[in-house]
């Protein structure tokens, strides 16, 4: 009968031990990380690529060292020697935020890799300044852990058709552009940068919604028969972190600006369901906070307007545990196009059925004075200790 006890376990574990180590390790097979085909495993990042969430690619794609490399390359005066200095303060590696805002022109950094058959890319566009840009808002070290993670998001209330995906801790909303958006994106992203300079360093008003980055991204998969394209934009949700009650997308038009409201968390209303809300309760604000939203408005819509563009919104929501207004610009990177000025024609003459309300499509100087005197009549003043009344009963603001 065969002896079993710890010498004998202690010399079968020996002799296992044995049989590895005089094994040759040619043979030895590597590693197999347990993961469906959909998800995308590196030995040297914590960041897994899915599949059904996009923005791990640019996660994965802004964490790596390549795309490290490259953007301390493109530092005045930097040598392929100096490259460890990325384990320096941000400030000293990257040099002066405002003067990169306001360079003319933009690197773009591509990135290919691939995890066995799989081949995964992105494009990063305006690399240097968007980095800049994240720096100096405090957003560089979240952005990359926030991306890790998406899931797809239905904004109720729009009606432009596009993809939204939200990154699961509810800090960025990523949009996929149509190819005539992303174009006209990439001829206004240097103005954006300047106007944003402008901003953080000469205390302009403004409340343009951040714009964090734009991306062209994609993979093919064989194994699963997959492939997907497609441009993302990144930007600030405006909401994070709040307890918003109602959310409203404001063009200041009254034509086809109404949605029936079905009390669902996070719905989107319009301007005419707006003006029926103020009508019983009206969305009083501080003179302080008057002055700014109007300043913030006016020199929006002069740069967008400038720069051809319109149909951009003021999206709102009401926090109801802090009793704010939480406001932002949001989709203001669509260009005035023929085919817009033909609509607008039809609406304003009434060809082909087009009359009615004034029409949804302006010229982007019609649509500037638009939108400010309907943001002007939206939000009223209230009365503090601080404003006096002149002769005439009208009320001045202290100077």
């Amino acid at each position: 009968m065969p002896q079993f006890g710890p010498a004998n376990e202690r010399a079968s574990i020996l002799k296992s031990i044995t049989n590895i180590w005089n094994g040759n390790p040619a043979n030895f097979l590597p590693i197999a990380y347990p993961s469906n085909p959909t998800e995308h495993i590196f030995p040297d990042s914590l960041i897994i690529v899915r599949e059904d969430e996009p923005t791990s690619i640019l996660a994965f794609t802004l964490g790596s060292r390549h795309y490290k490399e490259k953007l301390v390359s493109m530092q005045p005066g930097t040598n392929t020697d100096s490259i460890a200095a990325s384990q320096a303060p941000a400030a000293a590696v990257f040099g002066d935020i405002e003067e990169t805002l306001l360079r003319g022109t933009g690197t773009h950094i591509r990135y290919q890799f691939w995890d066995g058959p799989t081949r995964m890319h992105c494009k990063v566009f305006f690399a240097e300044q968007f980095d800049a840009l994240r720096r100096n808002c405090g957003a560089d070290e979240q952005y990359v852990q926030s991306l890790a993670r998406c899931i797809k998001w239905e904004a109720s209330g729009g009606k432009s058709g596009s993809t939204f995906l939200k990154t699961r801790d509810d800090w960025l909303v990523a949009k996929q552009l149509s190819r005539p958006e992303m174009d006209a994106l990439y001829k206004f992203a240097p103005e954006y940068f300047e106007y944003m300079s402008r901003a953080f360093f000469h205390e302009l008003p403004t409340v343009l919604a951040k714009i964090f980055g734009f991306y062209r991204i994609g993979f093919k998969n064989p194994v699963t028969g997959k492939t997907i394209k497609m441009d993302l934009l990144v930007m600030e949700n405006l909401f994070y972190d709040r307890s918003i009650s109602r959310i409203f997308d404001l063009k200041g038009s009254m034509r086809n600006r109404h949605v029936q409201s079905t009390g669902k968390q996070n719905e989107v209303l319009m301007d005419e369901n707006l003006v029926e809300f103020i009508y019983d309760s009206p969305l009083f604000i501080r003179e302080h906070s008057k002055r700014l939203l109007r300043a913030s408005v006016w020199n929006d819509t002069l740069f967008l307007s400038k720069l051809n563009v319109m149909d951009y919104s003021l999206l709102v929501g009401i926090d109801s545990d802090s009793n704010e207004l939480v406001v932002g610009i949001v989709d203001f990177i669509r260009t005035f196009t023929w085919d817009k000025k033909l609509e607008s024609w039809v609406k304003e003459t009434g060809f082909l059925g087009g009359g009615g309300k004034e029409p949804t499509i302006v010229t982007p100087r019609q649509y500037k004075n638009r939108f400010r005197e309907a943001m002007e009549k939206y939000f009223l003043m209230v009365p503090d200790k601080f404003l006096i009344a002149d002769a005439e009963g009208s009320l001045l603001g202290s100077k």
